[in-house]
């Protein structure tokens, strides 16, 4: 069974970042899984969401097609058919796994956050399950040229 270390990424935005928060891999190994926690806290809640990913670029790919440098993301709204319900918040949670995605010392990983609505407070955590020990043959990676 490979040795497992985890890190994890988090961020506190009251706007859109990319890059909010970044990791440097510290040993070649494999991504094995990923859990990904969101926190919203809003003013009004009359459209209010926020979208995060982790990704290779230092630039989020929310409006772009084939973003090969992505790892995950995830998307949550919140909707109310009133205003003046006083501040609300929410959060939610996914996990990814299993996952085989290959990763080198040095390489970068970027937690990127987009907010829409007003007056809200994002809260982020990223927790990267990294497999020491495993890694792809052929090297080869979504968003890499495969050698």
């Amino acid at each position: 069974m490979p040795e497992i270390k985890i890190y994890k990424l988090y961020a506190t935005v009251t706007a859109t970042a990319d890059a909010a928060a970044s990791y440097d891999v510290q040993e070649d190994g494999e991504i094995c899984s990923i859990l990904l926690d969101q926190n919203i806290n809003s003013a009004d809640a009359l459209n209010d969401g926020i979208d995060t990913e982790v990704s290779f670029s230092s630039v989020s790919g929310f409006t772009s097609n084939d973003t090969r440098a992505s790892l995950i993301g995830k998307r949550s709204h919140q909707h109310f058919l009133t205003s003046g319900g006083g501040p609300v918040g929410g959060s939610s949670f996914i996990t990814f796994a299993p996952f085989g995605i290959p990763v080198s010392a040095g390489e970068r990983l970027y937690l990127h956050i987009l907010l829409t609505g007003t007056a809200l407070t994002a809260y982020v955590n990223a927790w990267l399950y990294h497999c020491l020990g495993r890694s792809a043959s052929p090297r080869g990676r979504v968003g890499r040229r495969v050698r």
